[in-house]
């Protein structure tokens, strides 16, 4: 097999398992630490060989079992990227929102010190400004841009760009886990537990974080509008790549899946958990879909909260 002259990697941010991996011929991601709430530090069972993701969030719906994530060590990242500057490859590295994480600043630190020791070797360092399913998404995208031909400056060029087109849009149930781990104020986070109440979000570029820009009440509702609000977001659907992520809520997932699937038919549609870096932080409850629009996510979600509104009010 011909020897890639650059790869595609992401920071622990990533959610993406070993069949997912070898289709898109990305590389593995270097795997965090998980503190569980009996003290004991795991590395992250990225493939889940160790324990299903049911049983994972099912400890976790506990609120007074308490995950914790941290990125890998310094050491560790600059040993693994090391590993391709030995080699003569170029690496494009994706990290989840530096507002959220210092994975970012660990690569970039590492990388420059390498680019230092190793001539020609480059290391671009891409703070996606999104987490986890969007990470793997845009690792997709930069996947299917290598293969169509496009080098290593035009890849990270083009992955510059479309971070800021990525757009969510699901239910999270309990934003509690948000606000414990300091990504959402704790008056939106109790707003968004009331009985019943679905808060829904998209990205935020000003923030780099989750913007909750609309409430739904039960799923049903959530489902009507699910199709227009994409097909109004994404502007034109054909060849995009869709990703459906879930975590303790895969039925919920599996029927967004089919929304997408029978409104969009796309040839890359993708249903994954959520993993267990990005749990700790998320929490259960998410069922979202992650997919790339035409144009950049407004300002603050402006033009995003006005039509969930609309379509709230017409359904």
């Amino acid at each position: 097999m011909k020897e890639k002259k650059f790869v595609i990697m992401t920071d622990a941010g990533g959610d993406y398992t070993s069949d997912i991996r070898e289709k898109y011929d990305l590389e593995v991601q270097p795997k965090s630490t998980i503190v569980w709430p009996d003290g004991s530090e795991r590395v992250a069972d990225i493939d889940w060989k160790e324990i299903d993701p049911e049983a994972y969030y099912k400890l976790m719906s506990n609120k007074n079992n308490n995950f914790q994530s941290s990125i890998p060590a310094p050491g560790t990242i600059r040993e693994r990227l090391e590993e391709y500057a030995k080699k003569g490859q170029n690496v494009i590295v994706l990290t989840i929102s530096s507002f959220m994480s210092g994975g970012f600043s660990a690569f970039s630190v590492a990388g420059r010190e390498l680019e230092n020791e190793y001539p020609g070797f480059k290391v671009a360092v891409i703070d996606t400004l999104r987490y986890g399913p969007a990470i793997t998404l845009l690792a997709v995208e930069a996947s299917r841009y290598r293969e169509a031909g496009n080098d290593f400056e035009d890849t990270v060029a083009y992955l510059q760009e479309i971070r800021l087109h990525v757009h969510q849009m699901g239910t999270l149930d309990d934003l509690f886990f948000l606000a414990r781990k300091g990504r959402i104020s704790k008056g939106k986070a109790f707003m968004g537990n009331m009985v019943g109440i679905k808060p829904m979000a998209d990205f935020n570029n000003d923030t780099g974080l989750s913007e909750v820009i609309g409430k739904t009440r039960g799923y049903q509702k959530f489902y009507k509008i699910l199709p227009e609000y994409v097909s109004k977001t994404i502007g034109s659907a054909k060849d995009k790549v869709f990703v459906v992520a879930y975590s303790a809520r895969k039925p919920q997932a599996e029927e967004i899946y089919k929304i997408i699937k029978e409104k969009f038919n796309p040839e890359h549609l993708i249903l994954n958990p959520l993993g267990q870096t990005t749990g700790a932080n998320v929490g259960p409850g998410l069922a979202a879909v992650f997919y790339i629009g035409d144009a950049k996510v407004s300002p603050n979600c402006m033009l995003e909260r006005d039509l969930l509104a609309e379509l709230l009010l017409k359904k």
